[in-house]
């Protein structure tokens, strides 16, 4: 076995990193995270909100088939909650929705049918929603309502960034459901209820961009 010899009069430089690369090299990653970090807040934050848009998108879309299924109506009624009110159980839902063999909504003679609410997505404080009216769904899946149904869903933060705001439409009777943008923002408050049945009159399907 061959050892290497070095030369007696050969010096092994090592060396570390001075003082002014390590300076150099943390503050290349200070300027870094001072763009990363909040490009990653607002991602998350934005997929909060879509996450539940899709959601809440699909549950619509089993009420309709629940009522089918059991041949029964569905109310769907807006649970209130105000801002930063939603502790981390996820117990908290936005809808109330009840299913029986009956068309009068208070007809405390019939069950509830199926298990359709325990499929209510559940709300936190990351963002809000507000609905502009309850509806039933009928027996043969229509849509029973004084006026087309529009959900806006926001971030909690919708006034710095991101400044989302989607949207959830249902036609009346034929009960399509839509996902878009909502096109306007001046009606919100700086601290939104996480959710809320509203009668603004800015709450209209024209304004729900496809």
């Amino acid at each position: 076995m061959f050892l290497m010899r070095l030369p007696k009069n050969k010096i092994i430089n090592c060396k570390g990193f001075s003082l002014l690369e390590l300076i150099v090299s943390i503050s290349i990653i200070s300027i870094t995270s001072s763009f990363v970090i909040p490009y990653s807040l607002t991602w998350l934050r934005t997929e909060k909100v879509n996450a539940y848009t899709r959601e809440l998108s699909e549950f619509f879309r089993l009420i309709r088939l629940e009522a089918r299924r059991w041949g029964s109506s569905c109310f769907i009624y807006t649970n209130s909650f105000d801002y930063e009110s939603i502790r981390d159980d996820k117990k908290y839902m936005g809808f109330v929705v009840n299913c029986k063999y009956t068309s009068t909504p208070n007809d405390s003679s019939k069950k509830n049918v199926g298990r359709i609410q325990e499929l209510v997505p559940a709300l936190n404080n990351s963002f809000f929603q507000v609905v502009n009216n309850n509806f039933q769904v009928t027996p043969n899946g229509r849509i029973s309502a004084s006026k087309p149904i529009v959900v806006v869903i926001g971030s909690k933060y919708h006034k710095t960034r991101p400044k989302i705001l989607n949207c959830i439409t249902i036609n009346i009777p034929t009960g399509q459901i839509k996902k878009g943008k909502f096109n306007t923002n001046s009606w919100l408050l700086d601290n939104m209820p996480v959710s809320q049945l509203s009668s603004n009159a800015i709450l209209t399907p024209e304004r729900c961009e496809f």
